[in-house]
This record gives structure tokens, C-alpha cells and sequence, in this order.
């Protein structure tokens, strides 16, 4: 999906970079490390086996390194162990820049012709091509017993078949600093999470103990997108809600929709959060917490992390993002697989190409995910017992109990980019109020289905 979480990282290395194990016209594949060796062996004996006897080369545009630092590592050496144990299978890996990810292959869509395997951000980007007919369904070439462990299928879920393959879990966490908690006199929570005004009470004691409640950074839009993917939606019961209010059943100014902004309206104006956010990204306010100096900050696995390294793991806490509302998804869980990987449909090697993507998550691949990115598998066979640090176990716990649902996957990436990215902007800048973002939602909305009839009818089909 477009979600803010995959953009986080920015570009990645130019198009054209081949990893991995290739033969022909492409690279010289690279030594296989010691994980890669184990992958070998494992593969030789894993469901996911070339069906052709002649030689294959798959093309894969790959996007997961600004998710999780360390994917590109674990791909080249998986290509490498892949290759090793099935020699007529080669596959060319072309990292796509996050910007470019979505355009680059609407081009290849138009033209029926480009990679065997692609990279999308789940439910709305991925169905938008499974709309235009350039994506073959997952679930047709995996077979059912295999496709069960895979976690947060129903992402990509349209029409009775699953259309993509996920490979890991991101969920966002509030990260809190505990001395400065202790500071301002603040408990922790007693469960996972505050409501909304304990939150609020909680960052009056820290301003007043001269501390920033909550940092930041919003100058390319992505923390106000953060904070509508984990707070927008606790009025409403189902994605399926938001999707009434994309297809115009329902206005977004109704408050069941955009009234939280008033909240984080609040938040900014009781200085709740740090001056200078409309001047840093999303990464570099994070990085004010992992500094010290702010008492709380939404956060990744991977941050996370990176803070206990930078501050101690004795100082770091996490919670669940603060409970406002009272519809059902205000208890839902907002983890994500983020970026899918899916069958293109003009590729003729559909079944190798699943083949691959189901090595991928063998025993071997999953433990060697883990160790290289720090970042939990979406697969119910991941070894939980593998993430050994208690704030990173709290994280996987929230990520992969109960319901979960990332917002953001839920709206076209037109609504994304000119209303979801700008409305945060205008509440976080000061520059307007909450009925003006509701107001720009809604003129977003009524411009996108005004333009994209045909865009439209496949979206209502979602409520069906």
C-alpha cells in the first residue's frame, strides 16, 4: 500500500540494480552466504519447485527495504539459495524507488508487458491494478494448505480469491519515555493503552514539567497520515464504513469521519507537540525521541528498537496509540503487510513465479527475515520465540492479536495524496481548522469519483 509506513525510508537505490542469482543477459549472481547455503538446502525439499524442466527467468520489482532495513540483504541471499537448488529458475530483482512505485507500474499495466512478480501497497493499490486485469489471482497458484499461514490475507482479499502475497507485519505503537515520565510525575498505562483524555492529561504534566509531550514531524505530510490511520477511524465499525464515505454514500464532513481532527487540533494547540514540526519528516521528528527529547512518539518495530539502542531499555516503554472513539475499530489493531507482492498476468511463468513467492516463506526464509530486519513475518509459522527484547514482543503481540486494520489502505491514492497528506498538514501548520480538513476531504472525494467513474464502480463493489 502507499501508506506512510513503506514511504518512510524514502528512495530507494536506482531502478535497473540486479541482486541475486542471474544468468544470461542478467548480473552475475552473487556467493551465497552461510544463510543463503542453508536456503538451499531447504529449498530443495520446500512445495515452492519450478514446474518447467527449460530454463526461467523471472523478474521481480522488488520495494521492502524502507519498511525494514535489511530486506534487500535477505533477498539477494534467498535469489542466491533459490537458484542454488533449482539452477533453470533465475530471478532478476529490481529495486523500485518508494516515489515511482505506483506510476512505474501503472506503465507496465498499460502496455501488458513488464515484470513476472510486482510490488504494490496492499488493498487499494493492489486491487486498483487487479481492476485494470494485470494481476493473476494468488490463490489460484497457491495451494489453500500453504495460503492458510499467511497473516493479513483479507487485505487483499476481492471477489472470493486472494490477490497478493504479504511477507511482513508493520503495526504502529506510541513509544514513551520513562524517565521523563517519571519526570513530569506520568504513570504508564495499567493496560495496553490510554483513553483520550488520560492521554491528554498525561501530556498537560509533561509540558508543565518542560518536557514535549509528544514529537514529530509532518513537513511531507506523512505523520498527519499516521495519525488518521489510528485514530481516524475509531468511529467507525468496518473499513468497509470508509469506504461508504469514498463512494459518496455518506459525506466526510459528517464527524463520525473527520471529527477527530478536532482532537488533534487540541493537541496542537495546547502545545502538546513540538514547535518546529511542520520542518522536520516523519523520520527525523522520531529521531527527536530516540535523542530524548520528547516523552512519547508513534513508532515502528524498527524505531523502536533503535530508540532501546540509542536511549536504554530500561527508559522505553510502548503502548497502543490512545483510545478516542467508540465505533469498533477503536479496539482493532493497526498492523499491516504493507507492501504485497503479486503474479503479474502477462507473465508466462505464473506458477514459478508463486512458486518463488512461496519459498519465501519456508522455515528457513522466515528465521533468516527476522534476523536480517528485525521485523515480524506475516506468516502464523513464525517462531515468535525469535524477537527477545520485551518492548519488541509487546509490539508483535499488538501486531498480530485480535482484528487489525491500517485506514489508509482503504481510500484511492488520490484521496491519499490531495486530502488524507494536506489535511494533517493544515491541522499541524495551523493554518486551518478541523472543518476545513473535513471540507478538503470531501471536495477531494466528490473531484476523484467526478473524474474516475469507472474507478468509482469498482470501489462500490466493495460494499458489496
Amino acid at each position: 500500500m502507499r501508506t506512510s509506513v513503506q514511504r518512510l525510508g524514502g528512495l530507494l537505490v536506482a531502478a535497473g540494480l540486479i541482486l541475486g542469482a542471474c544468468s544470461g543477459t542478467a548480473s552475475p549472481a552473487p556467493s551465497a552466504s552461510p544463510a543463503a547455503s542453508a536456503s538451499a538446502a531447504a529449498a530443495s525439499s520446500s512445495p515452492a519447485a519450478s514446474t518447467a524442466a527449460g530454463p526461467v527467468e523471472l523478474t521481480f520489482w522488488y520495494w521492502a527495504e524502507s519498511d525494514a532495513p535489511g530486506a534487500d540483504k535477505w533477498m539477494a541471499d534467498t535469489v542466491a539459495a533459490y537458484h542454488a537448488a533449482h539452477p533453470n529458475v533465475t530471478v532478476k530483482v529490481v529495486p523500485q524507488s518508494t516515489d515511482t512505485l505506483q506510476s512505474a507500474f501503472q506503465t507496465a499495466a498499460a502496455s501488458n508487458s513488464g515484470p513476472d512478480i510486482a510490488s504494490q501497497w496492499a488493498t487499494g493499490p493492489v486491487l486498483s491494478f487487479v481492476w485494470t486485469g494485470a494481476v493473476s489471482p494468488i490463490s489460484d497458484l497457491v495451494p489453500a494448505d500453504e495460503l492458510k499461514h499467511w497473516l493479513n490475507t483479507n487485505e487483499n482479499t476481492y471477489q472470493g480469491k486472494v490477490w497478493a502475497a504479504p511477507m511482513y507485519l508493520l503495526g504502529i505503537g506510541l513509544a514513551y519515555n520513562k524517565e521523563l515520565f517519571a519526570k513530569a510525575g506520568v504513570t504508564p498505562p495499567t493496560g495496553d493503552r490510554w483513553t483520550w483524555d488520560e492521554f491528554l492529561a498525561a501530556s498537560a504534566k509533561l509540558k508543565a514539567a518542560g518536557i514535549t509531550p509528544f514529537v514529530g514531524g509532518d513537513k511531507n505530510g506523512y505523520l498527519g497520515a499516521w495519525w488518521f490511520a489510528n485514530v481516524g477511524g475509531q468511529q467507525l465499525d468496518s473499513a468497509q464504513d470508509l469506504v461508504k464515505a469514498v463512494v459518496g454514500n455518506v459525506p466526510f464532513t459528517d464527524p463520525k469521519y473527520t471529527g477527530w481532527y478536532s482532537e488533534l487540533e487540541k493537541l496542537v494547540k495546547n502545545g502538546y507537540v513540538n514547535d518546529d514540526v511542520m520542518s522536520l519528516d516523519l523520520d527525523q521528528g522520531v529521531r527527536l525521541f530516540q535523542q530524548g527529547k520528547g516523552a512519547m512518539a508513534f513508532t515502528t518495530d524498527g524505531m523502536l528498537a533503535t530508540a532501546i539502542t540509542q536511549l536504554g531499555g530500561d527508559k522505553v516503554g510502548v503502548m497502543r496509540p490512545p483510545k478516542w472513539g467508540s465505533g469498533t475499530l477503536a479496539d482493532a489493531g493497526n498492523a499491516t503487510q504493507s507492501i504485497s507482492f503479486f503474479v503479474t498476468k502477462w507473465s508466462v511463468h505464473q506458477q514459478e513465479a508463486a512458486d518463488f513467492l512461496t519459498y519465501l516463506h519456508t522455515a528457513d526464509r522466515l528465521k533468516a527475515w527476522y534476523a536480517a530486519t528485525g521485523v515480524v513475518a506475516a506468516d502464523d509459522r513464525f517462531d515468535a520465540s525469535l524477537v527477545t527484547t520485551p518492548q519488541l514482543q509487546q509490539m508483535a503481540k499488538f501486531e498480530t492479536t485480535g482484528p487489525q486494520v491500517w485506514l489508509e489502505n482503504w481510500i484511492p491514492p488520490q484521496l491519499d495524496g490531495d486530502a488524507d497528506i494536506p489535511a494533517g498538514q493544515l491541522i499541524f501548520s495551523g493554518s486551518g481548522t478541523a472543518a476545513d480538513a473535513g471540507a478538503l476531504w470531501e471536495r477531494v472525494a466528490g473531484t476523484w469519483r467526478s473524474a474516475h467513474p469507472d474507478e468509482l464502480a469498482n470501489w462500490q463493489n466493495l460494499l458489496k
